[in-house]
C-alpha cells in the first residue's frame, strides 16, 4: 500500500528536476523510495521501483540462526 507520495523541485530553473519520494507499507514493513528526473513521470517510476526493490529485498532476508 502506498502511504506517501511527495513531489519536490530540486532547482527552480526551467531545466529543474523533480524529486519524488514514495513510501510503501506491506505486512507491517515500511520502506521509502526516491527518484529524480526532469520528467516527473520517470521520477515517480524510479521512486516506486526503488521502494518495491527495498520491500522485496527485505522480504527475502532470513535471520541467522545461532
Amino acid at each position: 500500500e502506498m502511504v506517501l507520495y511527495s513531489v519536490n523541485a530540486i532547482s527552480g530553473s526551467t531545466e529543474s528536476q523533480g524529486e519524488v519520494t514514495v513510501r510503501l507499507q506491506s505486512s507491517g514493513r515500511v520502506v521509502n523510495g526516491v527518484g529524480a528526473d526532469p520528467d516527473i513521470v520517470v521520477a515517480s517510476a524510479k521512486a516506486y521501483l526503488s521502494a518495491l526493490n527495498k520491500l522485496h529485498s527485505k522480504a527475502e532476508k532470513v535471520p541467522a540462526q545461532g
